[in-house]
């Protein structure tokens, strides 16, 4: 065999030497063969109207022809309607078919998948006395036109598609009126109708019976494919929303601890919070932690209901444990600033000024998560005040600001101040 003929696509060869005894062996079954070259399938796929067709076939017509399946006509997109066949490939892989050198001594059978290969390597191949002769795959219903190469053959079956249409037409219209049984046996089995509803299956034909057998095998299939991607799918969620919450997560700590001891702190919802603290006293709620600088203190803010008087608003601040306390300098020394945001005119905020106090245990060193001592303002603004700083969209906004006092000069807070107890 000549160097041209190493990559012959064994399946689709028609040889001019002697028959082997067990050519019908080497034909595929119809369910292994392609409607568009009649030969195995390779790398098959499956359309969406249930047709199966080799991965290149299928490609080229849609390309170079229609938009329409050859065998049904129904429009095809082959984004969407085209799927991978892994179960007819693994049933290929399982087939054995000989090599086409055996009559020279070679004694192998493989899959048709693995034959081309094998040929090129075949060691009988160079006993072969005559060469051979490639037959278009459509030699048995009328084209007689032969090549030297597998390329040359598969040129011609894409340039000539229309001619070999118009053959195989003639073909089956001969067929057809032929009235031949093993005619009536392909017809039947092409064209099968489902049984009626509550019959009795016991006198099904078995060729009925086979195609159920395939349908229900590949309902099956198709079924284990569909969960394990619904499964693939719930996995990626669950990651998804697991990396959109770390993600949320940093966002948090990056803006909180380079907010440089000047944080922004958003009520949602005030008005239901508001009901929650005037519902039960001891309803609180705590802002995230933030810090003076970067590797600073770290502190966060608390309102609730005044415990002196119920018609104001406390707001407080606790100091945090976090991980550079070892290296601060305790007490805390520093300027406290809350300011309660006005919606529309920042000079009527309500803003209130005052230092930390040594003394107090509030400014110690944290023994846990949180100081369990606070220090601020018992009756920063009165409830009926509210009103006037709540946002339209339900949003009380407070900024907290916190400097140590090498950064900033002391200045007297005009309202009274004292450590509340948690």
């Amino acid at each position: 065999m000549s160097n041209n003929d190493d990559n012959l696509n064994l399946t689709k060869l028609a040889v001019e030497t002697t028959i082997p005894d067990d050519t019908e062996n080497e034909n595929p079954e119809s369910r292994f063969e392609c409607p568009i070259c009649l030969s195995w399938l390779r790398d098959p796929l499956l359309t969406s109207c249930g047709h199966k067709f080799c991965s290149e076939c299928i490609y080229n017509w849609l390309k170079k022809k229609n938009s329409n399946c050859p065998v049904d006509n129904k429009p095809l997109n082959k984004e969407k309607d085209l799927f991978v066949d892994l179960f007819t490939r693994r049933e290929i892989s399982q087939q054995r078919t000989k090599c086409p050198n055996q009559e020279h001594g070679c004694d192998v059978e493989l899959s048709p998948i693995e034959i081309d290969k094998h040929l090129i390597t075949c060691q009988y191949k160079k006993n072969m006395s005559t060469k051979l002769k490639i037959y278009c795959s459509f030699k048995d219903v009328g084209c007689d036109d032969s090549f030297d190469n597998d390329k040359d053959m598969q040129k011609h079956i894409q340039e000539n598609n229309q001619h070999h249409l118009m053959i195989m037409v003639k073909t089956l219209s001969e067929l057809r009126t032929s009235n031949n049984s093993s005619t009536s046996k392909v017809f039947d089995s092409s064209h099968w109708d489902a049984p009626p509803k509550n019959c009795d299956n016991k006198n099904d034909n078995p060729q009925s019976q086979q195609l159920l057998k395939n349908l229900y095998e590949r309902i099956v299939i198709l079924e284990q494919q569909n969960r394990q991607l619904s499964i693939n799918f719930e996995n990626i969620n669950k990651k998804l929303l697991t990396l959109q919450t770390s993600i949320r997560f940093n966002d948090d700590e990056l803006s909180s601890r380079y907010c440089n001891g000047h944080y922004i702190w958003r009520l949602n919802n005030f008005n239901d919070k508001l009901k929650d603290m005037i519902a039960g006293p001891l309803n609180m709620f705590y802002s995230p932690g933030f810090y003076t600088e970067p590797n600073g203190y770290k502190l966060c803010a608390r309102i609730n209901i005044s415990k002196k008087d119920s018609n104001y608003l406390s707001v407080v601040l606790h100091m945090m444990q976090s991980f550079n306390d070892d290296a601060l300098e305790w007490p805390f020394d520093g300027v406290l600033v809350f300011t309660l945001v006005h919606p529309n005119d920042y000079d009527k905020s309500i803003r209130e000024e005052t230092m930390s106090q040594k003394d107090l245990e509030a400014f110690q060193k944290p023994s846990g998560d949180l100081n369990k001592r606070s220090f601020g303002y018992t009756e920063f603004v009165s409830i009926n005040e509210l009103n006037n700083f709540i946002r339209n969209d339900d949003c009380l906004i407070f900024t907290i600001q916190v400097k140590t006092k090498f950064n900033h000069h002391h200045q007297h807070s005009s309202h009274d101040v004292s450590n509340v107890l948690d």
